[in-house]
């Protein structure tokens, strides 16, 4: 397996846990009760596990660009060593940009994004040329 698709399996582990925390956030705030019935009217939850909703919201619409981006350099065979860091960035970013979200950290948060979305470009500029 390469580095690239080493880093895609990775970023879509992250992206499946970063909604465990929310999960157990509705459930302590909500009762297991609620979350599993259609309530009329829901506590809200803590301003962290929001955030970390919209964290992971934002990871799965990036994950739709970075994975096919992942698997076309695979197919290309154009693996080199900018792809490699650039898949790096990108998970390393998504990881970022999940906890300076939960924590409120508006800048960082928004760095962390435009690292993830310059990975990509980065990918995409290696499959262009």
């Amino acid at each position: 397996m390469t580095i690239e698709m080493r880093y895609l399996l990775a970023t879509t582990v992250l992206t499946a846990l970063i909604r465990v925390p929310w999960m157990v956030n509705k459930v302590t705030v909500r009762g297991l009760k609620n979350v599993v019935g259609y309530p009329s009217e829901s506590e809200p939850l803590a301003g962290w596990a929001r955030r970390l909703w919209y964290a992971h919201q934002d990871a799965l619409d990036n994950l739709v660009i970075f994975a096919p981006l992942i698997v076309l350099v695979y197919l290309a065979d154009a693996s080199s060593r900018l792809t490699e860091i650039a898949a790096g960035i990108y998970f390393w970013s998504r990881t970022i940009h999940a906890v300076v979200y939960a924590l409120a950290w508006p800048w960082i948060k928004t760095a962390a994004y435009l690292a993830g979305f310059a990975a990509q470009l980065l990918l995409a500029w290696e499959l262009i040329v």
